[in-house]
This record gives structure tokens, C-alpha cells and sequence, in this order.
């Protein structure tokens, strides 16, 4: 089993974090490997993952745990790939502290080699995909920037 753990502070409030955060369709725009989530209905959600050599890697999730603004669980239930994670948001200071975790256990046979090997350094694709999300959450506008009638009009750049 592979493991992952990361977190980054961020200038935000937790529930704005969490709006974000807690939309799975939101993976692909910060985390490198996920190519695509789409939910399947309230509880259940479909992944796909960028493949090594164009295999498929995909798998259906559920939802294991949602206590909104702070913790969002999932494990893997069927597909390629047995995963499972959390997403904690806390407050920070004057922002927000976001930690993921993840866990997964490659299937056998080659693709569970192929799979291995995108995921050669899982600690440091976390982190670098945490330091995105930062990245994400920075080019936000403030909130009071965000409340205004003009920032409302052009859109404040995320999916709630």
C-alpha cells in the first residue's frame, strides 16, 4: 500500500475552502493524475486517472464521510485502482489549513506495475499538487473583493 499525507495554509476562510475542496469535479484542476471525477450521484462519484501508456486507470468511489466545513472521506468500492482518502479543512491564522491523505494499493499484473510507476513518488506528487491548490486558492479574489457587485459580474474563477 502507497500513502500520502499533505497540507498547505492558505488565505482563505474554511468555508470557502470547502466549497471548493469538497466538489470532487474540482480534483482535475489540482491534483496531476486525476483526469476527470464525475459524480454519479450523491454519494458516489466516478474517477478516471491519467494512465502510463494510455491505460485506463478508473474506479467508483463513495463518499464515506461529509461534516461540512472540515472533513471529506471517500473509498474506492470497484475499478482499478483501490484508494482511499481524506480532505480536512481547519481554520489557520487568519485563513485555512487544508491536509489531504491518500492511500491506494495498485492492482496486480502490469498495470498494477504502470500504476506504480506514475505514482514512483506519491508523497511528492501530493505536495506539489497541495502547492497547486494553493496557487488555485491565491488567485482568488478576496472575499470582500468577492461580495462586491463587480467581482460578482465577472466571476470569481472556481466551481462551487
Amino acid at each position: 500500500m502507497y500513502q500520502a499525507e499533505a497540507s498547505v495554509d492558505v488565505q482563505a476562510s474554511p468555508q470557502r475552502v470547502w466549497d471548493y475542496v469538497s466538489n470532487y469535479q474540482n480534483f482535475d484542476r489540482f491534483m496531476s493524475h486525476v483526469e476527470k471525477v464525475e459524480m454519479l450521484d450523491s454519494n458516489t462519484s466516478q474517477w478516471k486517472m491519467r494512465g502510463p501508456l494510455g491505460i485506463p486507470v478508473s474506479w467508483k468511489a463513495i463518499t464515506t464521510d461529509m461534516t461540512p466545513p472540515s472533513r471529506l472521506a471517500w473509498e474506492s468500492t470497484e475499478g482499478s485502482l483501490k484508494t482511499n482518502g481524506f480532505i480536512t479543512v481547519a481554520p489557520q491564522n487568519s485563513g485555512s489549513r487544508v491536509t489531504v491523505h491518500v492511500e491506494y494499493n495498485p492492482p496486480a499484473g502490469a498495470l498494477g506495475e504502470a500504476v506504480a510507476k506514475v505514482f514512483s513518488d506519491p508523497q511528492k506528487m501530493l505536495e506539489d499538487d497541495m502547492e497547486k491548490l494553493a496557487e488555485i486558492i491565491s488567485g482568488w479574489p478576496t472575499e470582500a473583493e468577492d461580495a462586491r457587485p463587480s467581482a460578482q459580474a465577472n466571476g470569481s474563477g472556481y466551481r462551487r
